[in-house]
């Protein structure tokens, strides 16, 4: 898979979904209004273009702070769902790459929909990588390790797994390696790295690892109604990450 694939599938692994029913395919990417606008509009839609030739439409759900971009295509789909991409709920599923991809591409994208960074204790900078699916997590979580990171062993509540990075000096190297492209998350980062130093970071070889806003975009694409209004198969569970 190309570059650009591989960040295509990491966007729809972190936020999309798939459905099909009765002879119709979607696909949803689903983000929120306000911080996602613009990585959604700027980014996701002219690359999902470029790869398919199939635009997306953009749906601002009515009384929700909830922006999805969907689109009908049996032939996109299919090529999705060759992918790795399955259908219906994503945590029912072994959620990992089905062919060989740029891994920091899909990381970077899969970060961007579904990832966070923050403050912890005062200037110290932490990133969190949570999913409903333990394999998703463990892919993830191994493909940093490959970059000569130290994730976080793995931990759950309830309903999601997720790891850390918290090591300063690596957090910096996360944002000069993976390069993520979600503004939201950029401005975070240099928010908490304001008053915030780094010492330079160098993998060595041979050192043991630890175990293992905008305003809504508006063109002529912009609807705003319900979900309720979408003709099925789309359904509200499928608008976001499950």
């Amino acid at each position: 898979m190309t570059a650009k694939e591989s960040e295509m599938l990491g966007i729809l692994f972190g936020d999309g979904s798939m459905s099909r029913s009765h002879g119709s395919f979607q696909i949803c990417i689903t983000g929120h209004k306000f911080d996602d606008s613009e990585y959604l509009n700027g980014r996701v839609r002219p690359m999902f273009e470029e790869l398919f030739q199939t635009s997306f439409k953009v749906l601002l759900v009515k009384d929700e702070n909830t922006m999805i971009l969907y689109a009908y295509s049996k032939r996109v789909v299919l090529i999705l769902h060759e992918w790795g991409m399955p259908f219906g709920r994503k945590k029912l599923s072994r959620l990992t790459p089905a062919l060989a991809l740029d891994e920091v591409s899909f990381i970077r994208d899969l970060f961007d929909t579904d990832g966070c960074v923050y403050r912890k204790y005062g200037p110290y900078i932490q990133i969190q990588f949570k999913f409903a699916s333990l394999p998703l997590l463990a892919y993830a979580r191994q493909t940093l390790a490959k970059l000569g990171l130290h994730p976080t062993s793995i931990t759950s509540d309830d309903t999601k797994f997720r790891f850390f990075l918290s090591r300063q000096a690596e957090v910096d190297h996360f944002f000069r390696v993976v390069r993520p492209k979600n503004g939201k998350h950029l401005k975070r980062f240099q928010y908490a790295s304001r008053k915030q130093s780094y010492r330079p970071y160098a993998y060595r070889v041979g050192i043991p690892r630890r175990s293992e806003s905008t305003k809504p975009y508006s063109n002529n694409f912009v609807e705003t109604r319900s979900v309720g209004q979408l003709r099925q198969p789309f359904a509200r569970s499928y608008g976001a990450v499950v």
